[in-house]
């Protein structure tokens, strides 16, 4: 397998970078932007729900235990082990800042109490034989609204785990770092199987991006054509198309994340 690996991100307007929350990555290491020659490859992006603390880290924690995981692991089992090792990670957050003079105030500590929730869609593709094939196959899986796309001759041939623009609400499936009954959250992850050849591209977004590009291409209009042109001389950089974007109404206002995927 080889291919180009791409990543884009962007906070919310109004918001730093130091307060994005979404998080990608791709794996097993040392795999990360541009050129890619593998047998296999990990991908993941995932977006922490605002409203709780800590949920750019949870975010970060959740892809990068997925693009570290064995192949043996499903997203169930990588959500175990995150969800076990919350409570030591939060411990480390909590002694950084009191280390810092940054003591945990009593106004977050009831955030603290409720933990973290997030979105993660994650993809693993493997070669159909070892030696650099032009084809393979891959698994994907999800949960809530932050979703993949494969195109293959100017075509949707995948959209996961959401297919209508109309599906996406305001309270997706969520991810918790401390789970009351964590196989209620194993029984929320969708999986697809699929296979893939040279010449795809593969598009993991977070749900501002999810949604414009499933309306967009349920208008007739083909959304991944200013996404693959990203980066390139013939393209905006992402932070402008995503800021036009917002001014038109057409994407939400929301930390915005893409991870594209060529497939040589």
């Amino acid at each position: 397998m080889r291919g180009y690996i791409s990543v884009f991100r962007v906070p919310k307007e109004g918001a730093s970078v130091a307060e994005y929350e979404d998080a990608v990555m791709v794996g097993p290491p040392p795999v990360g932007e541009g050129d890619f020659a593998g047998h296999r490859l990990w991908a993941a992006v995932a977006d922490g729900a605002s409203e709780a603390m800590l949920a750019g880290r949870w975010a970060v924690d959740l892809v990068t235990r997925f693009t570290n995981a064995p192949l043996s692991a499903d997203l169930a089992t990588v959500l175990a082990d995150a969800v076990e090792g919350w409570a030591a990670g939060e411990e480390a957050y909590i002694a950084g800042r009191e280390a810092s003079g940054r003591p945990i105030q009593w106004y977050e500590e009831d955030g603290l109490s409720r933990g973290a929730f997030a979105t993660i869609v994650g993809l693993r593709l493997v070669d159909a034989v070892r030696g650099y094939s032009e084809e393979g196959g891959f698994d994907v899986w999800a949960i809530g609204d932050s979703c993949l796309f494969q195109v293959r001759d100017d075509k949707v041939l995948t959209a996961f785990p959401i297919e209508d623009a109309a599906a996406f609400d305001t309270s997706p499936d969520l991810v918790p770092s401390r789970p009351n009954d964590f196989s209620l959250v194993s029984q929320r992850i969708g999986h697809l199987r699929g296979r893939w050849r040279s010449g795809d591209v593969f598009y993991l977004a977070t749900d501002a991006l999810a949604h414009w590009f499933l309306a967009a291409a349920t208008a007739g209009a083909q959304p991944w054509r200013p996404l693959r042109d990203l980066g390139t001389k013939d393209g905006d950089d992402f932070s402008t198309w995503v800021a036009k974007g917002r001014s038109a109404g057409h994407l939400r206002n929301d930390d915005t994340t893409l991870l594209r995927i060529d497939i040589h």
